[in-house]
């Protein structure tokens, strides 16, 4: 029978420990430009409207929207009348680079093709996250 000194035990028991340890969380895909366009991109695939709502729409938009209709039959409408447009819209951003503002909270995106009359969207950068500004 093979004996380990205690020092090396701990050490054995240390490393074990530390590679076991929880990984760092991610970030939240909305703390970046690109990557809240790529989640709004994928929730709209997935038809989750209630979270491309709460997740796109700034906290006082959809405040005050949702004082007026529950958010259920607010994202009902949504997918029914705008879901397919703005996801359009957000994959044809792929290759465009947006005009940020000087402080670098408003990125204006120019659109290739005109959108419900708009020649343009923004996001607006809100605490940590990004939303689309409803002009």
């Amino acid at each position: 029978m093979r004996v380990i000194c205690p020092s090396a035990a701990l050490a054995i028991w240390f490393l074990s420990v530390a590679g076991t340890a929880a990984p760092a969380p991610k970030a939240n895909p909305r703390e970046r430009l690109e990557t809240a366009i790529t989640e709004a991109i994928r929730l709209l695939e997935a038809k989750d409207y209630p979270t491309v709502l709460k997740h796109c729409l700034a906290p006082d938009d959809l405040k005050a929207i949702t004082e007026k209709i529950p958010l259920d039959e607010f994202a009902k409408q949504f997918g029914e009348g705008k879901a397919d447009r703005l996801l359009k819209v957000l994959k044809s951003l792929k290759d465009v680079k947006p005009t940020l503002d000087k402080e670098g909270k408003t990125a204006t995106f120019k659109l290739k093709e005109e959108a419900d009359g708009k020649k343009t969207i923004s996001w607006v950068k809100i605490g940590k996250y990004w939303y689309i500004q409803d002009k």
